[in-house]
């Protein structure tokens, strides 16, 4: 009853609007065709030029399944096995810089080269544990020698084996601990810090002469192919969100932009404090324009069993405003358009779901439905004259 009460109004107040027709230009001596007679159900017509002119675009409302939408806002961030923060294991100071940020850079590459004097003494224990191997090993043989002669008891012989394999372990963890350090060849006193995945170089914090310690990142790697977005949900909206629900994301930087995305976790625990969990959305970011730090807003779409069903919707573009009531231009048939008012209901994505006023299938104006807009106001204005 609310709506019909709307439409009998609008219709009262465009019912003194002339028919609009095409004008053939005076500047060539022809005369203004005459308005043809007002029809039932058409609010206004276009003739062939002006529809031309006009360019509009027509489509047919559709029938969508209805999807619960939350909107949560966070920061961008490294997916946690695309990006590395590289430190010293040891304290030094920084003999070489070898990368700039936006290089890219392969799986063991060397970004800088550290000067340290544990590297120096590290080396040095390779070289003694290496020399007594080398000794328990000749002495090995020539106890070896002397026991199959007869000469050396077989109590020897064992204890020679022994300090062999003491000496040879003694080698291996001196070794161990230059290649945790990550040293291998090169100065005495120098190593070269690897990064352990491919990527791209995001930020050098390392300068020449710079004196590091092992609590200090001095290269950030990362592959932003894909990124994530932390928002919180809060616990009103829990049940609205789930693993796989589509999310349409907008930044500050890129405001006219969305880029699409999917939920890929949900916390199990929310938050006491804030009463929010955490949920993250993965957004592939090929031309790398969605960077780390960034400020993001998501709509997530779900769905859920108190809002099973289906609804209404045309493109956000098709719905018009006049005197503060929604109207869609409905085409009746060739250049004839109803102004319909119709009950609005949310947004789903570039959509507006119809609530009334409006069935599925109704061949509607989708772009261009302002210059309707503007030739019923157009005509108002002149019958006011």
């Amino acid at each position: 009853m609310h709506l019909a009460t709307l439409r009998r109004n609008a219709l009262c107040a465009l019912c003194i609007f002339a028919s609009v027709l095409s004008c053939k230009d005076k500047g060539n001596g022809e005369k203004s065709e005459k308005p043809a007679e007002k029809e039932e159900g058409i609010d206004l017509v276009l003739q062939e030029k002006a529809l031309a002119a006009a360019a509009l675009k027509i489509e047919r409302s559709k029938s969508s399944l209805r999807r619960s939408s939350i909107s949560a806002a966070g920061t961008i961030d490294f997916m946690p096995n695309r990006v590395a923060r590289i430190g010293p294991s040891i304290g030094g100071r920084i003999g070489e810089v070898l990368v700039t940020v936006g290089q890219h850079v392969d799986r063991g590459a060397s970004l800088l080269i550290l000067e340290s004097a544990d590297v120096g003494r590290a080396r040095a224990e390779i070289l003694s544990a290496r020399s007594r191997f080398q000794q328990s090993d000749a002495e090995l043989a020539r106890e070896r020698r002397l026991f199959d002669g007869g000469a050396s008891s077989e109590r020897s012989m064992m204890t020679v084996e022994t300090d062999k394999s003491v000496a040879e372990f003694g080698l291996r963890a001196a070794e161990e601990r230059l290649r945790i350090l990550g040293a291998s060849g090169g100065k005495a006193s120098s190593i070269p810090l690897q990064t352990p995945l491919g990527g791209t170089v995001l930020e050098v914090k390392a300068r020449v002469g710079q004196p590091v310690s092992p609590s200090d990142t001095l290269v950030v790697v990362g592959d932003i192919d894909g990124v994530w977005l932390g928002v919180d949900i809060y616990e009103r909206d829990v049940s609205k969100i789930h693993v796989g629900d589509e999310a349409r994301v907008t930044t500050v930087a890129y405001p006219n932009r969305v880029f699409a995305g999917k939920v890929e976790q949900v916390s199990t625990m929310i938050d006491p404090e804030r009463k929010a969990l955490e949920a993250r959305i993965v957004l592939p970011n090929g031309d790398r324009v969605l960077r780390p730090g960034m400020t993001a807003t998501a709509r997530i779409l779900g769905q859920s069993a108190d809002d099973a069903g289906s609804m209404v919707t045309v493109p956000r573009a098709a719905l018009q405003l006049i005197d503060g009531q929604p109207f869609v231009f409905v085409e009746k048939s060739h250049g004839k358009f109803e102004a319909r008012a119709v009950e609005r209901g949310e947004e789903v994505e570039s959509e507006v779901e119809i609530r009334r006023g409006l069935a599925e299938g109704e061949p509607i104006v989708s772009e261009g439905s302002f210059i309707l807009k503007a030739e019923i106001l157009k005509s108002q204005m002149g019958s006011n004259d």
